[in-house]
């Protein structure tokens, strides 16, 4: 591992001249559940509540003799970065909640490190998946190990009405088309929040095949399916 990579584009060794100096052990996901006993029971009663955050720490070394000032116009670039991934991986990568830059100590005249820490999802998304458009019913495969939350634009007018696994969703469609954000659990048009105009649950992939059916009036969907791994 010689580099991590911000928001697809940003190289740490390239762009910001940073030399990673400990890499981070790369963490895998983990459930949070309960474990609640019961009398009579053959074991405890086991309740998944839900997935951790994954944690990258890790150490990196700027190069030169103007340490202070470079480390002023990168530390933006760090702490606002929305994904990451590692040079040596780079077929997934991590959605980064918080980073954090902690100086450490300068190791030589020309070498200052310090540490970083990035919190993320609790998943890896697989990279460079593109959007699929569908203009009829069809079914969609699931490349990941996990479900996927994805974000479904539903293009029609009027009330329609979108199936996914036998699941129903009516939305009524004021403006030409509407967003279902399955992560965020948001319905949109634009900027303007649209939940009132859907009934039903967000829509979620299952690993493997999942079947789609558009509704009489509904002109294509878009999605972008966020496929992941544990």
């Amino acid at each position: 591992m010689n580099a991590f990579i911000l928001d697809n584009s940003i190289n740490s060794r390239t762009n910001l001249s940073l030399r990673i100096t400990q890499p981070p052990v790369i963490p895998i996901s983990k459930q949070i559940v309960n474990s609640i006993p019961v009398d009579g029971r053959e074991g405890s009663l086991t309740i998944l509540r839900g997935w951790e955050d994954m944690r990258f720490n890790f150490r990196a070394a700027l190069l030169g003799t103007d340490f202070h000032n470079r480390f002023r116009e990168i530390l933006p670039t760090i702490l606002n970065a929305k994904t990451i991934y590692f040079s040596n991986d780079s077929d997934v990568h991590y959605n980064v909640k918080t980073a954090q830059a902690v100086p450490q100590e300068q190791k030589m005249v020309t070498l200052y490190e310090f540490a970083l820490t990035f919190n993320c999802s609790p998943f890896k998304y697989i990279r460079n998946v593109e959007t699929i458009t569908l203009t009829s019913s069809n079914t969609v495969t699931n490349l990941g190990t996990i479900h996927s939350l994805p974000k479904i634009t539903v293009y029609g007018t009027g009330s329609r009405t979108l199936t996914i696994n036998g699941k129903q969703i009516t939305l009524n469609i004021l403006q030409g088309s509407l967003t279902l954000d399955s992560e965020l659990k948001t319905c949109y048009f634009g900027n303007v929040a649209q939940n009132n105009q859907m009934q039903g649950d967000f829509p979620v992939f299952e690993v493997g095949s999942n079947t789609i059916t558009l509704g009489s009036g509904i002109t294509k969907i878009e999605i972008e399916p966020r496929w992941r791994h544990i």
